[in-house]
């Protein structure tokens, strides 16, 4: 059976005659100076070169372990092209002007999630690799990469002593330009053994990219033409100086895209080889496919004249599906954005045939004391919500509803059901859909979200209706997609207590009771800023709810009993009213309140919950808050001890 390597030379007579200059070259150079190449054994000079090239035109590249000395595969006719300004330079090959040049806004998105691993207080070295994005903060390298920087701790890796690390998205050549950012912790670094791949947070306050990270393109078409985008650095031992000399005119350490093929797709169950042109330096580098410019491997090693190695895309979404790291999929498609015909009305089959939805469940926690219902609105509300074209104001999907403010085209609130026992985690799917039972009109969808920093904010989380049958799950997984469970958040949102609520309450419930319901809303102000493109105001402040049954232990008695908590985020001092996109202040702001403060602020009813309540501040500690709590947020109606701020998940007061 052929790869699809060999089915590429076949079909392209272009890259047949690179192969017969290769062997043309081969032929008559010298053996490397310094002895054998690593990856091709050492028998005689050019016979043994030639066999590396006859190798590699006949697909057979099950050849030796890479070393970590990424390295050039073809000595000519695969060119590393300077990167400047954020684009590639023009080829000089016809065929690889003729294949590039018409995929260039493609493959620059890609190289835009591309930067630099540069040290601070490293006394040997000023850079150690390659990264990029998979999410807003998130990025991915190779492990032999991060140990270099990396300290094993107590409770996880940290960094070397003294060491800063940064990733730098800029590094081109002829430009002194940087846009460094910190890289605030080491999430994980994949043991010996298994595929080198490490991931890397970058701290949300240092931020400074609005572009849009790659996607993934998971288990789909294989690429006819990759790309390798890094930053290649002289490697003078491993490589031909002739190819070294004509790919790079001694100029290293500086962003480039490499065209090539996949060789063996398929090198081992985590691995295939390919044979871009690399160097020292690439370590950590994305392969895209240039017609989707979605990512399909990570580049980590190479044998010179032989082949380059990388991670499979699979394996990497893998490993960071295990450590809870979101991305999206698809064909090349920006992240979170609609893709073609995405941001319609919903006539795909996904979109249709609502009927089996059941939406959230008053009675999921239980019956009698334990039965609760949606939130109930107020009669200058009523009149602003959103109807269906069959006129329901509830809009159900897979375990959770949402109730809209037609007029304000975001949601008064989303309430989910979640249930501990049966979490499943579906990966990400990356098709954000208006809902088709609501008019357009009513709904704010993709003009809200294009060519600014706000980003399309969940709700109700992804994965937290994503319980039950595996089916189910993968229901859940789409509809919580739906542009109604969406709103504006500023991209440097800070959403670490705010995400980790729902899990906390659970981690505090045992496996009997291990059920929580959420409502989770906007906090609707007539001062809300209005992004201009969309006319939509963005909410400056956020709600949530978490109910729960808690156990209330009485002698020999032991009830089941219902309990809650409310929590508000405010993001009103990293937005300035008019300007949606620039952020000042001091960040963003997490707060427990009481329920009766919140229903104060929201207008809402929320029944049995206000009962439930678990929230208690003591006078002293109301005292120490109270300056910053109404000078900062301006959440307080009186005084009484309705609010307090948070540090971190050990302040939640949860029952």
């Amino acid at each position: 059976m052929k790869t699809v390597f060999q089915s590429q030379l076949e079909n392209r007579q272009a890259i047949e005659n690179l192969l017969d200059n290769e062997r043309r070259i081969v032929a008559e150079a010298p053996f490397p100076q310094d002895g054998m190449l690593e990856g091709v054994t050492a028998r005689s000079g050019p016979a043994t070169l030639e066999e590396a090239v006859d190798r590699m035109r006949k697909g057979q590249t099950d050849l030796s372990a890479p070393t970590y000395t990424e390295a050039i595969v073809m000595r000519t006719g695969y060119p590393s092209l300077l990167v400047r300004n954020g684009t590639f330079e023009d080829p000089k090959l016809q065929y690889w002007k003729d294949t590039l040049v018409p995929r260039r806004a493609v493959i620059d998105r890609a190289i835009a999630n591309v930067g630099r691993v540069d040290l601070v207080n490293d006394p040997h070295n000023k850079w150690i690799g390659t990264g990029w994005r998979v999410n807003e903060d998130t990025f991915v390298t190779n492990r032999h990469v991060a140990v270099y920087f990396a300290q094993l701790r107590q409770g996880g890796w940290g960094f070397a002593r003294g060491l800063k690390v940064y990733m730098d998205l800029r590094e081109e050549h002829e430009s002194d330009e940087q846009l460094e950012m910190l890289v605030s912790s080491i999430l994980h670094i994949e043991p010996t053994g298994l595929p080198d791949v490490a991931i890397l947070r970058i701290d949300k306050n240092a931020l400074r990219t609005t572009a849009d990270p790659v996607s993934l393109q998971l288990g789909g078409r294989r690429p006819d033409t990759i790309g390798v985008i890094g930053y290649p650095a002289k490697a003078v031992r491993d490589n031909p100086l002739d190819a070294m000399d004509r790919y790079f005119d001694d100029i290293y350490n500086v962003k480039r895209f490499a065209p090539g093929q996949i060789m063996d797709d398929n090198h081992s169950s985590t691995e295939f080889t390919h044979n871009a042109t690399t160097l020292g330096g690439n370590s950590g580098s994305m392969i895209i496919d240039v017609d989707t410019g979605g990512a399909v491997g990570l580049h980590f090693a190479g044998s010179a004249l032989t082949q380059n190695y990388a991670v499979k895309i699979d394996a990497v979404a893998d490993i960071l599906t295990r450590q809870s790291v979101y991305f999206d999929t698809g064909a090349g498609q920006d992240n979170g954005k609609a893709a073609d015909g995405a941001n319609g009305s919903g006539t795909d089959e996904e979109a249709t045939g609502f009927e089996d939805r059941q939406g959230y469940q008053p009675d999921f926690l239980g019956d009698g004391p334990l039965w609760v219902p949606l939130p109930e609105l107020n009669s200058v509300q009523l009149r602003k919500l959103a109807r269906t074209k069959s006129g329901e104001t509830e809009l159900k999907y897979t375990h959770y509803s949402v109730v809209i403010n037609g007029e304000r085209r975001l949601a008064f609130y989303a309430a989910a059901n979640i249930d501990g026992n049966e979490l499943r985690r579906p990966r990400r799917k990356n098709s954000f859909k208006l809902d088709p039972r609501l008019a357009e009109d009513k709904q704010a969808g993709e003009d809200l979200y294009s060519r600014n920093d706000l980003d399309r904010g969940h709700l109700i989380r992804r994965l937290d209706p994503c319980w039950g049958s595996k089916a189910e799950a993968d229901l859940a997984n789409l509809d919580s997609m739906y542009f109604p469970n969406i709103a504006p958040q500023h991209k440097k949102l800070n959403q670490k207590i705010w995400l980790r609520l729902e899990e906390h309450v659970l981690d505090r419930t045992d496996d009997a009771d291990a059920r929580i319901s959420v409502f989770v809303g906007c906090l609707f102000d007539d001062g809300d800023p209005v992004q201009k493109r969309s006319g939509v105001q963005v909410p400056m402040r956020f709600w949530k709810v978490v109910a729960s049954i808690g156990r209330m232990r009485r002698g020999r008695s032991n009830r089941r009993v219902l309990q809650a908590q409310a929590f508000i985020l405010s993001q009103e001092h990293l937005v300035k009213p008019g300007d949606l996109e620039l952020v000042f202040g001091q960040g963003f702001e997490e707060f427990q309140v009481t329920i009766e403060e919140l229903e104060r602020l929201t207008g809402h009813d929320f029944g049995p919950l206000r009962d439930a309540d678990t929230f208690a501040l003591t006078s002293e500690m109301r005292a120490e808050h109270r300056e910053k709590l109404e000078s900062v947020t301006g959440l307080l109606t009186d005084v009484s001890d309705h609010v307090k701020p948070l540090g971190s998940l050990a302040d939640v007061e949860a029952g």
